[in-house]
């Protein structure tokens, strides 16, 4: 894949974020749309800012939703700020960044009960999706990869395969 299209597919992913966020932000909580709706519009807003098709528009939601699925799971289970559950150094993300993942991933905000009980391909996440920054394991050889932002995922730089598990710590 070229490295216009990857940035493009990053731009996309980080503008569907901020997008998701604004929408549960500024929707009232009688009428606040539910979290497939808002990633859907999310798609369609990225899919005409950056002509994207279809199946990519689907894949950055679909990964967004596993994210902020497994975003709920660290906080619910461990009882911390998102900020703990990536264990790198934040240093290296930028604070806008952050903020606009903690706004989407904001319990006072999100009705997980029936977003938890959806199948997000238990949290498998490949080489060439784009994803958030954190930390992953590989399936095959449990190298850690860390990215320090929104970014494609490379190959394993042990083994060179091309599946991990997102990792807390």
């Amino acid at each position: 894949m070229e490295n216009q299209d990857r940035e493009k597919l990053v731009a996309a992913f980080e503008h569907m974020v901020e997008s998701v966020s604004q929408s549960m932000h500024e929707a009232e909580e009688a009428l606040a749309p539910t979290i497939d709706e808002m990633v859907h519009n999310a798609q369609q807003l990225a899919r005409e800012i950056f002509t994207l098709t279809q199946e990519e528009a689907e894949s950055l939601g679909n990964t967004l939703k596993r994210d902020m699925h497994k975003a709920n799971q660290v906080l619910n289970q461990q009882g911390k700020e998102l900020h703990d559950w990536w264990s790198f150094d934040l240093a290296l993300v930028e604070d806008k960044f952050i903020d606009m993942i903690a706004r989407a991933a904001d319990k006072t905000w999100l009705d997980f009960r029936a977003f938890e009980n959806e199948d997000h391909q238990a949290s498998i996440y490949k080489t060439g999706e784009v994803c958030n920054a954190g930390s992953f394991s590989c399936i095959n050889c449990d190298e850690v990869l860390r990215l320090s932002g929104t970014e494609q995922i490379p190959p394993c730089p042990g083994c060179g395969h091309q599946e991990y598990y997102r990792i807390s710590s």
